[in-house]
């Protein structure tokens, strides 16, 4: 059954593996016989050993998971129900493999590697399109389920070894992608040398280790690539777009040199620190956080600062605090002393005045502001006024509002954000009344790009109702935050529907849809027309469902469609690319509602904007769509 077992004396393996039974007192009832090791002169060991011996040597596969699901868990010992739950892992590695393997063949298939028309730019990177296929199958992001046929490919050919690893459960799934995330891009002798060197003791250390042992044998075994490794890392460089997460926030994260990355992080951390110096009250973090965005987006011209250069010097010893648990008493040692941790003391801030200060009386961006009446000579500063790091960025809200004839209207708003503390600007009908610069709040009209969209019910942004609001790029957001967002706002009308709360359209007859038309169908649509693709509406291309032009080579009697709201939808460049070339076919069922038709012939029903995906595939053609 297993190649590892433990042999006996004599040199024979054991014959099959006996998986041990157990009572309903959770006593082991199987008789494993003499031990090999008593035999062979050694110390004898206890049941529950000869039980973990057994149950550590059994391969997964059909015999393990029988015995898996036969098993009482609330009767076994908890050193036994150690050595269950990992041979449970082993099977997950075993499905794993299994799954790798199916993903390999799929990815093989002749539909899945289409003939790209070069009248559309150059083939997309990634020309096979199995991860598209599963990504709308198993709603998986999109990269993710492209990452997944990639490492299958991988260990289906070159990675061999590794995917036999995982098969016997020798590999977790987090490990088999470490191999071949490191190991995919390099040359194949260097590949197989460092996996050989790496694979026996590969199950002993934690996912950190192994990627660190990786890239030590790299290294190792081929040094002179290094220069080429690091240049090819070096191109991968970049800054994701914002993931949402609860609360209306939201995570971005990048990839820089090292070096440039700990120059980032060293100017972030002394702003935070100098606002603390100065007083202020947020955290690091919240200063660290205030103060990129700040710096990025550019709330302060360069004509109001810096007046002031900004020196720290150690502060006085804070005494330390003590460490306390989850639930948030206090730690302590075996003896009962209490636990501490090292609290960094706040610095002392010196500011030297730069220049005319009396035309300049504020900082740049990211540099701390003086505190009022601060002296103008070195000097060191004890105030509780602290640097405004949390400027806000302009914003472009779209604001749903009812017209009160039967028919909601959307009205779309260009606004400039008011200091946190400022009072919002009165409302009039139809209109916002424009907020008022003041250079002591430090806004100000930001940099290109430096906005935000949002569409939020005309009841609820004048508060008659609480009713949630789209954030584009993100997703709902309270109604709180969604006022604050809309005031100042230049504002768009676009008529709804008030029933169905969808946009109605108006037709056209030429190819490219005019500004008003683009902007009804975004708003309407709000994401990439592919199920599960997030891709904001404003980021993507508008897309004909039914071709405008006839197709080069196609049927020159087929139907073209029209540029009207029932026939264009938005679709990120890959999408267009997967309806155009890939095999994807794509109907537009009724304004705002998509069905998908991939290479495969699953067939998917999606309503963009509103997480409504349904897998139609078992379906009749003629059954009407569930939303």
């Amino acid at each position: 059954m297993a190649s590892d077992l433990q042999g006996h004396p004599d040199g024979d393996p054991v014959a099959a593996v006996v998986l041990p039974v157990y009572g309903a007192d959770g006593t082991c009832l199987t008789d494993f016989g003499p031990d090999p090791v008593v035999v062979a002169g050694g110390a004898p060991r206890t049941g529950e050993q000869r039980q973990v011996e057994v149950i550590r040597s059994c391969e997964p596969g059909p015999v393990l998971e029988a015995w898996l699901r036969g098993l009482d868990l609330d009767v076994l010992s908890s050193k036994v129900l150690v050595e269950v739950i990992a041979a449970r892992t082993r099977m997950e590695s075993y499905q794993h493999a299994a799954t790798l393997d199916a993903i390999a063949v799929l990815a093989a298939r002749e539909e899945m590697s289409p003939d790209w028309s070069p009248l559309a730019g150059a083939p997309p990177t990634q020309a096979c399109v199995a991860g598209d296929e599963l990504a709308m199958r198993l709603g998986w992001p999109r990269v993710t389920a492209t990452k997944t046929v990639h490492r299958a490919l991988v260990l289906d050919g070159m990675l061999g070894a590794t995917r036999e690893a995982l098969e016997v459960g020798h590999l977790d799934a987090a490990k088999a992608e470490v191999l071949t995330e490191l190991l995919a891009d390099l040359p194949f002798q260097v590949a197989h040398a460092v996996e050989d060197a790496v694979l026996p003791d590969a199950h002993q250390c934690s996912v950190a280790q192994l990627r660190q042992r990786v890239a030590r044998e790299i290294r190792l075994v081929d040094p002179e690539g290094a220069a080429a490794r690091r240049e090819r890392a070096r191109c991968t460089r970049k800054v994701s777009h914002p993931r949402p997460q609860p609360d209306g926030m939201a995570s971005m994260w990048l990839v820089l040199n090292a070096a440039d990355a700990l120059r980032v992080d060293g100017v972030l951390t002394h702003a935070a620190k100098t606002a603390k110096a100065l007083g202020d009250d947020r955290t690091l973090d919240q200063l660290r956080a205030d103060g990129l965005r700040d710096l990025v987006v550019g709330d302060v011209p360069e004509s109001d600062g810096p007046a002031f250069e900004v020196r720290l010097s150690p502060g006085l010893p804070v005494p330390p605090e003590p460490r306390r648990s989850w639930n948030g008493a206090t730690m302590t040692d075996r003896d009962g002393e209490v636990l501490t941790r090292p609290v960094e003391p706040i610095p002392i801030a010196t500011l030297t005045p730069l220049g005319d200060t009396a035309t300049h009386p504020e900082p740049r961006v990211g540099d701390p502001a003086p505190a009022r009446g601060a002296p103008r000579t070195p000097t060191e500063v004890p105030t509780d006024t602290g640097a405004e790091l949390g400027a806000g960025a302009s914003a472009d809200a779209r604001v749903s509002t009812d017209g009160g004839t039967g028919a909601g209207t959307t009205t779309n708003a260009t606004t400039r954000n008011p200091s946190s503390g400022a009072t919002p600007p009165a409302l009039t009908t139809g209109t916002v009344a424009p907020a008022t610069a003041r250079r002591s709040c430090l806004r100000c009209s930001g940099r290109p790009g430096a906005e935000v969209r949002i569409t939020i019910p005309a009841s609820t942004l004048l508060g008659l109702d609480d009713q949630p609001a789209h954030l584009d790029g993100h997703g709902p957001i309270d109604a709180v935050q969604a006022r604050a967002l809309a005031i100042g706002g230049v504002w768009r009308r676009v008529v709804t529907d008030p029933v169905t709360d969808r946009v109605l359209d108006v037709g056209r007859e030429r190819y490219r849809p005019p500004a008003a038309l683009a902007e009804l169908v975004r708003i309407r649509d709000k994401t990439c027309a592919a199920p599960g693709c997030m891709v904001p509406a404003c980021a993507c291309e508008l897309d004909h469902t039914q071709e405008f032009h006839p197709r080069p080579g196609g049927d020159p009697d087929a139907p073209l469609g029209g540029t009207d709201a029932d026939n264009l939808g938005p679709l990120c460049h890959r999408h267009h690319r997967l309806k155009t070339d890939g095999g994807f076919r794509l109907r537009q069922i009724e304004p705002g509602l998509f069905e998908w038709v991939t290479p495969t012939g699953h067939r998917y029903l999606t309503r963009p904007g509103t997480g409504q995906i349904y897998d139609a595939t078992a379906d009749p053609y003629d059954a009407p769509p569930p939303f």
